[in-house]
């Protein structure tokens, strides 16, 4: 029975005393009124949605990551508790996510509703960012120096590599490794090292500046070194020791 119904069979009771009748229906009446507040209520309708919140995450993080050197993207957002009660947003969401390099892994989402109803919250999620990066072709020796036949492309979870990882094999060429690498395992940027570049013993080309002075000899290296490193130096000529640094191959830089 509809509310009108209702109002035409309470207005034949008597004003005198209600009766049985005219009880039940003035309490169905009662309810069909509630009922009908209770949609009409903006409370029922005014919490966020947390499926779309989600949905909107996941989006937010698509885009992030569509990027030219990311081959492909696995992504898990996390589930937020049902108990959570947020005010429905009348603006577009705002997001960020601290991953400029865009490694992915575990990282939370600052999600922001700017609206009157302002609210803030961090969404976790899981991102695997696969991109191609340089692998060993062949098990490669500790000190082992890097050549082009040394490496391959292969896709790989970047997100996994917490030691760098090699986009350019180029940038690895010429470069000696720290420790040993399995063939199929990543070249990864730390076991990467600057390559010996004066042995002892060997003759190298000494510089002193002073200003805008400079003075070229010759001399013998007593120990061996890298591009950056300090080392001995004999001068051949006044068999004076010295200290300096490589600059390069066979040149030493005389500390003054």
């Amino acid at each position: 029975m509809g509310p009108c119904r209702l109002f035409q069979s309470l207005s034949q009771c008597s004003p005198r005393g209600v009766g049985p009748l005219c009880g039940r229906l003035a309490g169905a009446l009662l309810l069909v009124l509630l009922a009908a507040l209770a949609q009409a209520s903006p409370e029922s309708a005014s919490y966020q949605d947390l499926s779309e919140l989600r949905a909107d995450v996941r989006q937010f993080l698509e885009a992030h990551y569509r990027v030219p050197s990311v081959k492909r993207t696995k992504i898990t957002v996390g589930r937020l508790d049902s108990r959570l009660h947020l005010k429905a947003c009348e603006a577009p969401l705002a997001m960020t996510v601290s991953d400029e390099e865009r490694s992915g892994g575990n990282l939370t989402v600052h999600t922001r509703c700017p609206g009157p109803t302002a609210w803030a919250l961090y969404v976790p999620a899981q991102v695997a960012v696969y991109r191609e990066v340089a692998v060993a072709s062949r098990s490669l020796g500790r000190g082992h120096r890097i050549a082009r036949d040394d490496m391959t492309m292969a896709l790989r979870d970047t997100g996994q590599l917490r030691q760098g990882f090699v986009v350019d094999a180029t940038s690895a060429l010429g470069k000696e490794l720290r420790r040993p690498l399995k063939a199929g395992e990543p070249v990864r940027l730390g076991l990467l090292i600057e390559p010996t570049v004066v042995e002892r013993g060997d003759q190298v080309r000494l510089r002193a500046r002073m200003g805008t002075i400079s003075v070229d000899t010759t001399g013998t290296a007593l120990s061996s070194g890298r591009v950056g490193e300090q080392i001995r130096v004999r001068n051949d000529r006044s068999e004076r020791i010295v200290r300096g640094r490589i600059t390069g191959p066979g040149t030493v830089d005389v500390i003054l």
